[in-house]
């Protein structure tokens, strides 16, 4: 089937097409075509962008739990609208600052740092933006990542395919939407410029799972709504109503009057008659009639903050006020944002160590041997594994001390197996306990030399 036949049959589904390639529309990243990016396979067509509402919200699912034939394009249609929203932006820029703002190192398998190899890599700008493309995953489920373009043996840049195209159920990649057959990223040669992401899956009837989006989709659609409604009522009832009354006849006198009402805004004026009269109706609803929007719109804001950050003030507590958790290392904020920055991290290291590294040697295109592992510096898992691992290894020893003090002794084995402290004897030379026994005689002759001489002054 032609390119054009292809592009006339999509017209079905709900689809704008463009004009054939060189337009806007035109998916074309790569110049070596299909076998280094799949984009290219795609027709150059515009996704339609349709009022969400909960219905279709609800219609999204059904698609991707189809029996037969599943698809995403719903479902991917709503998250690009859902991530126009600002606080849904925000807080998928911060979970994703957890990850992309951390140092990491390339080491060997004993964990010794290659600070030749982690320098490389640090210097490669398309490393940052693969993992962003990586961490994408977690909200809209699933990501296909191109390696693009080479030159001077360096990869150019990295690009995302789109993901309405994606069938991650039949691991295909469509030349258009609601395709039922396509390129496969697994197969020869596009699987060597290709790693797919994938996120476990949601309820078992589907490998990949929905992404958080799909969750917040729903209290953003309310979001919206409640925007919306409240820049109707702040026209209807925040605003004043403006009437004129006049005695003039004249169409044109009584135009210029409302010419006037009409143009009042910032520092507006009007001249009139003796007997012309403005007034501005006010409504008592406009004093609190708005709070019933603003609680509803704290509210969806706070779960949406939840299901993304862990916390429902991890975005917007103020530092230093009580109940804020702000500045303190153990508050729920920072224990929740920790949380996740240890769950991205355990989500990253297998897609860099066993899809991105393996791929790149294949290709020739990095300089990192086998054995040797991507991993993040200061990990905050192995921090608080060793702040634990330290804080029982005291209570053993408080306990071989006290042991000690009640004239019995903790076997050394038995401290080792508990702490994984290596223990070593200390020897006491017989000629210390000699000289510390001629000590402890010449004191108590000194005491007994100072007892007489007072009994012998005071007569006792």
């Amino acid at each position: 089937m032609s390119k054009r036949n292809r592009i006339n049959k999509v017209k079905n589904f709900g689809f704008n097409t463009q004009s054939l390639p060189g337009t806007a529309a035109n998916f074309n990243y790569s110049k070596k075509g299909v076998t280094q990016n799949l984009a290219n396979y795609i027709s150059p067509v515009q996704l339609q962008r349709l009022r969400t509402d909960v219905s279709m919200w609800r219609d999204a699912i059904r698609e991707a739990e189809k029996a037969y034939y599943p698809f995403r394009v719903k479902m991917q249609r709503i998250f690009i609208d859902t991530i126009l929203n600002g606080h849904v932006f925000a807080l998928m820029e911060r979970r994703k600052d957890l990850t992309l703002l951390r140092d990491f190192k390339i080491c060997d398998a004993k964990g010794v740092e290659s600070t030749v190899l982690t320098q490389e890599l640090e210097e490669q700008t398309w490393f940052y933006d693969f993992q962003e493309y990586a961490l994408d995953a977690i909200f809209f489920g699933y990501s296909l990542i191109s390696l693009g373009d080479i030159a001077d043996s360096q990869i150019q840049d990295v690009s995302m395919v789109p993901r309405w195209f994606i069938s991650p159920d039949r691991h295909q990649v469509g030349s258009f939407i609601y395709a039922t057959s396509g390129k496969d990223w697994r197969e020869e040669p596009q699987s060597d410029w290709h790693v797919f992401v994938n996120t476990k899956s949601d309820s078992g009837i589907s490998p990949t799972g929905y992404g958080l989006l799909y969750q917040i989709a729903l209290y953003e659609i309310f979001l919206r709504n409640t925007l919306g409604f409240n820049g109707d009522f702040v026209e209807l009832y925040a605003m004043p109503y403006r009437v004129g009354k006049t005695t003039k006849t004249t169409e044109s006198e009584r135009a210029e009057l409302e010419n006037a009402i009409r143009s009042m805004g910032s520092a507006g004026y009007a001249i009139i008659d003796p007997m012309d009269d403005i007034t501005f109706l006010e409504t008592k609803l406009g004093g609190t009639g708005y709070q019933g929007y603003d609680n509803l719109e704290k509210r969806c804001e706070a779960k949406v903050s939840k299901i993304i950050l862990g916390h429902a003030d991890a975005a917007d507590s103020t530092p230093g006020k009580l109940g804020s958790g702000q500045g303190d290392d153990q508050s729920p904020v920072a224990k929740a944002l920790r949380d996740k920055q240890v769950k991205d991290a355990r989500f990253m290291l297998p897609i860099i160590n066993k899809q991105l590294f393996p791929k790149l040697r294949n290709l020739g295109l990095t300089s990192i041997p086998e054995g040797y592992r991507f991993r993040y510096k200061n990990d905050e898992e192995e921090e608080a594994f060793r702040e634990r691992q330290d804080k029982s290894n005291l209570v053993t020893a408080q306990i071989a001390q006290t042991m000690k003090n009640a004239g019995l002794q903790m076997s050394a084995e038995y401290f080792e197996e508990r702490t994984g402290i290596e223990t070593e004897m200390v020897e006491v030379s017989e000629e210390v306990d000699s000289v510390d026994q001629e000590d402890e005689k010449a004191v108590i002759n000194s005491v007994k030399n100072i007892q007489n001489k007072i009994g012998k002054l005071y007569g006792i």
